[in-house]
């Protein structure tokens, strides 16, 4: 009777092991699952539901962003599918179900100021990228410095068309998925600077980037001598008054494009022929 006992409790304690083993592996399956399903989508985040399909998601701040993959365009319901003044693109935003789209093959929307291209975002349900989320949307675009071909960003009107349709350059693509961050055209980003300070925090001369400060702007620039550390990217300047931030280089910039490259010369309300944007949203949780 005894045997029989002490071999029950044997019996018992290896169901226990065994039932804390299988807890632990199927544990261990489902975060493994979990996590290859976060890492192999790489920047596929439209699969995982948090961006739409013509956004991709970018991990910057505390939740990310979900960043338009190609320089908005005009929508299907606009007059103006090819503004060429800004007055064309003010018809086209007090224009009923015209609103800005992110889509491979489309013309970027230019001659739009920063007011307006804000104003357009809002029309999509949408925002301006801020300077930060655009930075870090951009990095690993190839920051090339010469023999560019139809292949590559357009900074050497290295396109059929100047600008060229979005997504034009099938290696000018960004390490989040995003396309044209480089070249093109311009981009506005949110946010001001004013005599020469972003968030009174005071931005260097004109110049070749040498250095980057905590705000995804330069920090340094040498005024003769390109950086290759840069990719003899440069920051353009007017230290007075209030002007807008755009980003990226447009199609006739050559090495001087890139994903540092900066254009603080234009004031919110004015437009410009190179200068387009995109649009941002906060992911879905």
């Amino acid at each position: 009777m005894a045997k029989a006992k002490s071999k029950n409790r044997k019996w018992k304690f290896v169901e226990r092991v065994f039932m804390i083993f299988a807890i632990i592996s199927l544990g261990t399956v489902i975060v493994r699952a979990m996590d290859s399903k976060i890492t192999s989508s790489g920047n596929e985040a439209n699969n995982t539901g948090r961006c739409d399909q013509d956004a991709v998601f970018v991990p910057v701040g505390s939740i990310g962003v979900c960043m338009d993959k190609y320089e908005a365009s005009a929508g299907g319901n606009c007059p103006y599918p090819d503004p060429g003044n800004q007055n064309a693109s003010l018809a086209n935003l007090n224009s009923s179900g015209c609103y800005p789209e992110s889509e491979p093959g489309r013309l970027p929307w230019r001659f739009i100021s920063q007011d307006q291209a804000e104003r357009a975002c809002a029309l999509a349900g949408k925002r301006l990228a801020t300077n930060a989320e655009w930075y870090s949307a951009a990095l690993g675009t190839p920051d090339k410095t010469g023999a560019w071909s139809t292949a590559d960003c357009q900074v050497e009107n290295n396109w059929s068309a100047h600008p060229g349709p979005a997504g034009s350059g099938k290696n000018c693509v960004s390490g989040t998925g995003a396309y044209d961050m480089i070249g093109n055209v311009w981009e506005w980003v949110a946010g001001t600077v004013t005599d020469g300070s972003f968030e009174d925090h005071p931005l260097p001369a004109a110049g070749y980037i040498a250095g980057t400060d905590g705000y995804s702007l330069p920090g340094t620039t040498t005024p003769e001598i390109s950086d290759l550390s840069y990719n003899g990217d440069y920051f353009w300047i007017k230290p007075n008054a209030i002007r807008a931030i755009a980003r990226g280089g447009y199609w006739d910039n050559g090495t001087d494009a890139g994903q540092y490259a900066v254009y603080i010369v234009v004031p919110p309300e004015q437009a410009a022929t190179g200068i387009g944007f995109r649009c941002a949203t906060l992911p879905r949780y």
